[in-house]
């Protein structure tokens, strides 16, 4: 009976470790994902000078083409962005990701824009689907001459 009870807590110290295992292999994946979609995004506006049609058009595609498939809610500040179109004043869920631009004049006194993004990443496991949902942050580097059609001209 003693080796029928120790065997138990065997096989019960594996499960826990197999669980602990699998979750944080998970996390790790679905981060890097999310963070590689957080890149492009930011790599897209700033080769692009801004959120303008072919940034976006080139966001769309890379994230829908790579499977990009969460949304969620924006917070006030953020522009709400969903297949490819911009929401000025998100409400509700939705959106493929948020974007805010802030201007900052500098010592030199030249104004630069930067945008901020939130993109949205799920803790979820195969079997008990998304668990919690996080957003990422990224912000681009200060741009000063921008084609930008949300927002228009980079002043502070």
């Amino acid at each position: 009976m003693k080796e029928a009870i120790s065997g138990t807590w065997v096989y019960v110290t594996v499960l826990i470790f197999m669980v602990v295992l699998i979750a944080y292999v998970t996390i790790t994946i679905n981060y890097s994902r999310t963070f590689e979609y957080s890149s492009a995004l930011i790599k897209s506006i700033e080769q692009n000078n801004g959120l303008n049609s072919s940034s976006l058009n080139e966001i769309n595609n890379y994230m829908h083409n790579n499977g990009h498939t969460l949304t969620g809610a924006c917070p006030e500040d953020y522009y709400g962005v969903r297949e490819g179109s911009v929401d000025k004043h998100p409400k509700g869920n939705g959106y493929d990701y948020c974007v805010r631009r802030t201007s900052l004049t500098g010592d030199d006194g030249v104004t630069r824009c930067y945008y901020d993004t939130l993109v949205y990443f799920s803790f979820s496991l195969p079997v008990l689907g998304d668990l919690f949902k996080f957003t990422i942050p990224g912000q681009t580097t200060g741009m000063r001459y921008l084609k930008d059609d949300a927002w228009g001209v980079c002043e502070a």
